[in-house]
Formats: structure tokens, sequence, C-alpha cells
């Protein structure tokens, strides 16, 4: 198989190759061009005619050679290129700058669509240098702009600079589109510009003021009729597409105000009360006919990413007034059923295939895939519709659904069923709440992204708390994460540890040497900090008939199999057999194999070093030793007792029901979920045993006791008997088995699993009833015997080399 794909990877290695040079070089020639191409050629003014400052739009023309515009006025437009972080301001203060070195005491000021902004700006920020203002088609309030407001307009700014300087710098294009350049200027200065300042600026114009509106511009004609509202003086004209007379009026208007010293006409009080009155919202942005149709399909789009979230958002549009409830809601159906479609396609395509390759797998769990398939191969088309209402398991879901080979027509059916009363209840509850936090969005707009998140937090907290709440499942999972924040022994190591951390830094200054504690163990690589072989530490214990039986299984072997047959049948072993990593920690990667199935299905998955271990029945505990260096005798810090989860069948609920009914297994109902993810949906009989846990790992379900009463005399000096045999070893915590408590506290029959160096823990800290601060007490008394035996183990042999902190660290990484 290798060697028929070998000639597919050299060709797209080679096409990548080819692709990254030629875009690479269309890179540097974009550059080397607009480098050529972007000083400004000033043109030298003699003072004789008037001057027009016209601000134009990057991707709307201008052509004044229809009239006599050019011919007795100077026409001085501004290049943006050359203005750093362009904005409606800086670019204004670029033509104040340019303007000044031409010694222009006054100008006529215009502009078309982005220009019409930046002529604003000018117009207001210098009213004593300008004669005249006329705004073509020009950009001005928020609310008529886009989707009419600065936050959501803003992302689609940066979503339209992103997508044009992705194809710009991301494509061998060499500069071939211009267009390309313009789109990214213009959408730039949107980015870099505040357009909610434009409301006040335009109200505050003096002179007199031309305001053009061109259809087919990108500007809607009720932007151009509430800028003429906000300035009273202003004369509002309007033109179809092309006409001629457009750039004939702008002509007539600057010679009357620069030759025939047109005065200010009268402002009527009618006009000037209108001009005072605020924003009516009835004239908000209302997308109709191709933006309708654009924004459908920005939502359908969206759903493909995240349904809920786009649903939640066209509730926020809906109760902006940007779409109506219909449409946002047939959008968002269109959108949810092609994707589901799709999704299950994909698992009826892709799934024995691709599953386990990216990038398939960096979206979709395999535990989620198995788990749903055993759900839906339990309960049949109803899971298609539950799973609507669940988040998060709808991919799995309907991925699976399209794996097992369901019906395609029964799934379209039940999903069909499930996404016409869901989604309008979601869009639906998106206006209700949304509708009341818009209004504030439009009042203050200082506030709007707190706004946004208010109501974005709102709706998470219905759908991941109040929703859930109204189920079995939802109540008890819920229950198990309120036991995991309020029970400690649940939380991350790294709160602890903080603690642990903060001690250590007064241990370092007490021994000089913050890595000095590895001396612990002199006989394990770096005393057992991190990624320690498990094999090696074992093969350092003499005592073999302590340790439980085991082989090493290298990464590199071809024949892993036959090498485990070869240990069974050596130590006359029968399944279960335990396999894990030879480098691990909390558990991770620990099998038990109970035939031989299990084991052809775990070999193909060992990609690095295992060892393979006889099971050893019996009850597991952790005892944490050590030995000072100068004394004879050992002691046990903590005995730790690790009791394996289990659950007895009562004929009537399933396995999946029984571990949310139990007060302790729901707490990691996640874990044992994973774990059975076979046996989930089955219903044991009653008085069945269900062993959820078979490894003494907290992490993986695993319930720890303080065993402290469990110390005697006899356990001490076996274990004294046992590290007396690792020549090197003084810290640790040994992993062992018993057949009975009694054994343990004998020092008879014991089996030690595993040892643990330096960075092991004293487990006893995660009984139940110990308290937080118990465990910190605990942990520092550890580190500081720790620091301490590697102090005297260091005192005694000099020539130990003692890693420095940048070392330990690198270990870390």
């Amino acid at each position: 198989m290798d060697s028929n794909r070998a000639p597919f990877r050299f060709r797209w290695t080679l096409g990548f190759f080819v692709y990254l040079i030629l875009t690479l070089v269309s890179v540097v020639f974009i550059q080397l061009n607009s480098t050529l191409n972007s000083k400004y050629k000033l043109v030298p003014y003699d003072g004789e005619k008037p001057v027009l400052l016209f601000f134009n739009d990057p991707i709307l023309d201008v052509d004044f050679s229809e009239t006599n515009i050019e011919d007795e006025f100077f026409v001085l437009s501004p290049d943006y290129r050359n203005v750093k972080n362009p904005s409606f301001h800086s670019i204004s203060e670029y033509a104040k700058h340019l303007i000044d070195s031409l010694n222009i005491a006054s100008v006529h000021v215009g502009g078309k669509g982005i220009g019409g902004a930046v002529a604003t700006e000018f117009s207001y920020t210098y009213p004593e240098r300008v004669s005249s203002t006329t705004l073509m088609s020009a950009n001005g309030v928020v609310e008529l702009e886009l989707l009419g407001g600065y936050h959501l307009n803003h992302a689609v700014y940066s979503a339209k600079y992103l997508g044009y300087s992705l194809f710009k710098f991301l494509t061998p294009n060499f500069g071939m589109f211009e267009s390309v350049d313009r789109q990214i200027l213009r959408a730039k200065i949107q980015r870099k510009s505040d357009q909610r300042e434009l409301r006040g600026k335009l109200g505050l114009l003096s002179g007199n003021v031309l305001i053009q509106h061109i259809e087919g511009d990108k500007i809607s004609y009720e932007a151009s009729k509430e800028h003429s509202r906000i300035i009273p003086q202003s004369e509002l004209k309007s033109y179809p597409i092309n006409s001629s007379s457009v750039n004939q009026d702008f002509y007539s208007f600057l010679t009357r105000n620069e030759f025939q010293q047109h005065s200010s006409p009268a402002i009527s009080a009618s006009r000037k009360i209108q001009s005072l009155l605020p924003f009516d919202e009835t004239n908000s942005v209302k997308a109709e006919g191709r933006a309708l149709i654009i924004l459908m399909l920005v939502i359908i789009l969206s759903t493909l990413i995240s349904e809920d979230l786009t649903c939640i958002g066209t509730g926020l549009l809906i109760a902006r007034g940007l779409i109506g409830f219909g449409p946002g809601v047939l959008a968002c159906l269109i959108g949810i059923f092609v994707g589901d479609i799709l999704l299950y396609l994909s698992g009826k395509w892709l799934a024995s295939s691709t599953l386990h390759r990216a990038p398939l797998k960096w979206f979709i769990n395999e535990k989620d895939i198995q788990k749903s398939y055993h759900w839906f191969e339990a309960r049949g088309p109803a899971i298609i519709i539950a799973s609507r209402f669940i988040p998060g398991t709808r991919f799995p879901t309907y991925f699976s659904a399209g794996a097992i080979g369901a019906s395609f027509w029964m799934f379209i059916f039940y999903f069909g069923v499930a996404s016409i009363i869901w989604t309008p209840i979601l869009v639906g509850l998106a206006v209700l709440l949304g509708q009341e936090m818009i209004n504030y969005f439009n009042v203050y707009q200082d506030y709007a992204l707190w706004v946004l998140g208010g109501v974005l937090v709102t709706l998470y907290l219905i759908f991941k708390i109040l929703i859930p709440f109204f189920t079995f499942k939802g109540r008890r999972l819920l229950i198990g994460k309120w036991k995991r924040l309020t029970q400690w022994e649940f939380w991350s190591p790294f709160v602890i540890y903080s603690f642990v951390v903060l001690y250590s830094f007064w241990l370092w200054v007490k021994y000089k040497r913050p890595g000095i504690f590895v001396h612990a163990n002199p006989a394990i690589p770096y005393g057992g900090f991190i990624k320690e072989s498990k094999h090696d530490i074992l093969n350092g214990i003499k005592d073999r008939d302590s340790v439980a039986r085991y082989s090493f299984i290298r990464a590199s072997m071809e024949s892993k199999k036959e090498a485990v047959i070869e240990f069974m049948k050596e130590n006359a072993l029968e399944y279960p057999i335990v396999i894990k990593p030879d480098i691990g920690e909390r558990g991770k990667g620990v099998q038990i194999v109970k035939d031989e199935a299990e084991l052809d299905a775990l070999i193909p998955t060992l990609e690095s070093d295992h060892i393979l271990q006889e099971f050893i029945p019996g009850e597991e505990f952790g005892v944490f030793y050590y030995r000072f260096p100068n004394e004879t005798k050992g002691r046990i810090l903590s005995i730790t007792r690790k009791k394996y989860l289990s659950l007895i069948g009562d004929g009537v609920h399933t396995l999946e029901e029984l571990i949310l009914k139990d007060k302790r297994a729901v707490c990691m109902a996640e874990v044992h979920f994973d774990n059975h993810i076979d046996k989930l949906y089955s219903i044991p009989a009653k008085e069945e045993k269900i062993t959820l846990v078979e490894l003494g790992t907290h992490a993986r379900g695993a319930i720890f006791y303080d065993a402290s009463n469990l110390l005697t005399d006899e356990l001490r000096d076996e274990l004294d008997r046992i590290s007396s045999s690792f020549d090197g070893f003084h810290f640790g915590r040994y992993d062992i088995k018993v057949p009975t408590e009694s054994d343990l506290k004998l020092g008879k029959n014991l089996k030690v699993i595993e040892l643990n160096g330096v960075t092991s823990e004293s487990t006893n800290i995660y009984d139940p009833s110990h308290s937080f601060f118990f465990g910190v007490k605990t942990l520092i008394n550890q580190w500081k015997i720790a620091y301490e035996i590697g102090h005297q183990v260091k005192k005694s042999n000099p020539d130990l080399n003692t890693p420095s902190l940048v070392r330990m660290l690198s270990l870390l990484s």
C-alpha cells in the first residue's frame, strides 16, 4: 500500500512545492510593484485656479472628463496608499498637510462612497478651509450602513479584509487583480474608522452642501435622505445609473459657490426641527431583494460551522430588524438540512476508511462515534430526534447513522421533524431575549460588546444548564459537574501543585540547587522526575519474586502479538493480561486485555514502547516509602487503598442510567461512558455486578481511601527488604497488589506492579474525607523529604551532576 501511495505523495509534494515557490515569487513581485507605484506624484499648483479636494472611493470610479471641472478647477485627489493606517481621520489629516504644502488657503471638498465619509471628516475638522462640500453616494450614518451596527459591520469588514488579503498573498496572482488591492484598501479604511461619529459631524457641517444619490452605488437612498435630514442646509438630488447629470450638477454647484459667490440657502424652521430629531429605528437597514438572498446564503453557510450559534445569531439579526423571522428561520432550516445530510453521507462514505486519519480525526472523537453507534443500535430512530435537542450529540449521532447504514429516508424524516420543531424555538428564544438587549445595543454603543457578551452568556446558561435540567440525564450530569467543582479531589492538579511550587522556591533557596531532589533516586534517570521508563525501574528491583512478571514490547517490533503469546506461554499465563505504556502517568493508555480479540484490536495501536505484565487479582494499594541514606530503616509516608468502583444491575435500567444514578459514578460519568461504550445502553440483569473501574487510577475513576491504619512493622520490614534490592532507590510510591488486606499488614504475598520515583504522589490525599489543605500539607511534606534525601545523597556523592533549572524546564517541555 505504501508503494502505491508513494507516487501520489511525490506528486502532491511536488505540486505543493511549485505552488509555494510561485506564491513567494508573486508576493515579492507584488511588493516591489507596490513600492514603485505608491509614491504620490504631486502636481505643482500655480495658485490661479480654485481647488477641488476630492476624496475617491477605492472601488467607485469618478470621471470628470465630460465637464469643465478639470479645466476650471485644480483637482487634488490624495493617494490613500501614502497614509499609514488609513482611516477617515488620518486621511483627512494627510489631505490637510498636502494642501498646506502647496500653500492652498481654501478648497471645495467632495467625496464619493468612502471618500464621502472622509470629506465629511475634513469639512467638520477644518471648516475655515472649506468653501463647499459635496457628498456623492457617500458613506455616513452607521445605522444605514451594511448590517446597521458598528460591531456587526466591523466583523464583516475584518472578514472581507482577511479574505482578500489571503487571496492576494496565498495565490500566485502576480498582481493581476487590481480590484483585489482596491477591496483590501477599502476594507482597511473601514476597519480603522469609527462610523458612529459621522452622525454628529454631519449635523455640524457649515456652508453649502450638495448630496447626490446615484442608483446602483453601494449606498442606499435611505442613507442619503438621512444625511440630508441631518444637514438642514443641504440640497439632495437623486440620479439613475450612468446619468450624465451627476457631474453637470456637481460642476454647477462648484461654480455657483466659487464664481457667483453663492450664499447659503435659507433654512426653514421645519428642516431645522427635523435635523434635531433622533434617528427613526423603523428606517434601519432591512435586507431586501439581492441583499436578503445574500444574507440568507451567509446564514446557510454559517450553519455548517455551528448550527446552534447560527440560530442564535439569526435571532439577534431578527431582533435588530435586519431580516424577517420567516426568512431567518427558513435559512437556518435549509442550512441545517443540508449540513445534517452531509454528516449522514460522510458517515456512510468515509467512516470506515478515514476516521482515524487527519483531517477527520481532528473534528470527530472516535469514542463519541462509538457511543452514538451503540446508542443508535439500542434505541433506533428516536435517537435522531433526541440528539437534535442535546447539544454536542448531533455530529457523532448523524455521522454514526450513516456509518451503520440507517435508512436515508427514515433519517431525513426524523431529523426533519426534529429540526422543524427545534429551529423556530431556538431562533424565537434568541429574538425574545435579544430584543431588549438590542435596544441597549443601539443606545449604549460604547458597551455593545458587553451587551452582546451578556446575550451569549445568557443563552449559553439556558442551553447548557436550564434545558438539560428538564431531563434526568441532564440533571444528573449537572450534579456530577457540581460535585467535581465542589470536591477538590476532582480539581486540576495544577491547583494544588501551585502551592507546592511556591513552597519549592523556599527549598531552592535552602538547598541552593533547584534540581537537587533528583538525587533522591540516583539509580533512576533524574530520580524519576519525568518520562522515566517503567521497565527500567522494575529491572532495578533485584527481588524478582516480589515483582509481577513483565516483558518489554518495543514500538519497532514487527511481531508484537507473537511476543505477547510467547510471554504468556513462558509464564503459563492466561487472559486477562495488562499492557501499558512504558512511559506514562495517571493510568493513561493502560489496558486490561481479556481475550485474543481485544489483543488483536489493541496491537495495531501500540505506536510507542509498552510493558506487558501479568494480571494480579486481589486488592491494590499505593504505599509511599522513603529512607534517608544515613538510616538503615525506611519509613512509610502513606498507604492508599484503591477501590474499583462497581454497580449492581436491577434488570430495569441501562448501564448509562445506573452510572447516572450512582452518587459516586456520576462524578466521572463521561469517563465511565467512554470506558463502557459498548455496553452503555444494555440493561444489566438483576443483581449482576458491573465493574466500572479495573485500574487503580484516580483519573480513571478509582476511589482512593487513606489506609494509614494498616501500617505495621511487618509491612515496613518487607518494603525495606524489597527496596534494599534496588541499589540507588530511596524515595517513591509502590503500587502493590495483595490477595487480602491481612496479607498487606503481614507483609506477605506482595506483588509490585509499578514503582514511581520523585514525582509520585502520596495518593492518600485524594480520600474524599480529606480537605484540600490536608493535601497541600502532605505534598509539601513529601517534597521537603525529597529535597532532604537528595541533599544527603549529593553530600555523600559530590560527583553527582545536579541538573539546572533550565534543564528541568526543558525536560518538562
